[in-house]
């Protein structure tokens, strides 16, 4: 499953090695994530593992295949 990440700031839709990383100038041991496009270092957030949505991921759920993170539209019923 390829990850998938939304920036809220501006329409950017990308894979992993696409977001900017640095260390963060305020704490030696974290690591700040960028989007690439609009340089914003506080919007970016998963995106659901449905194909095809473009939503953020705000639930989750353990498959026999892994752990998915979806929107609420595509969440597991329980």
């Amino acid at each position: 499953m390829t990850l998938v990440w939304l920036c809220q700031s501006c329409d950017w839709a990308g894979g992993d090695a696409e977001l900017l990383r640095a260390p963060s100038p305020f704490d030696a041991t974290d690591t700040i994530v960028g989007c690439p496009k609009c340089k914003a270092v506080d919007g970016i957030v998963k995106a659901c593992d449905e194909p095809g949505c473009d939503r953020e991921a705000t639930c989750g759920f353990p498959t026999p295949g892994g752990y998915r993170r979806t929107c609420g539209k595509h969440a597991k019923e329980t």
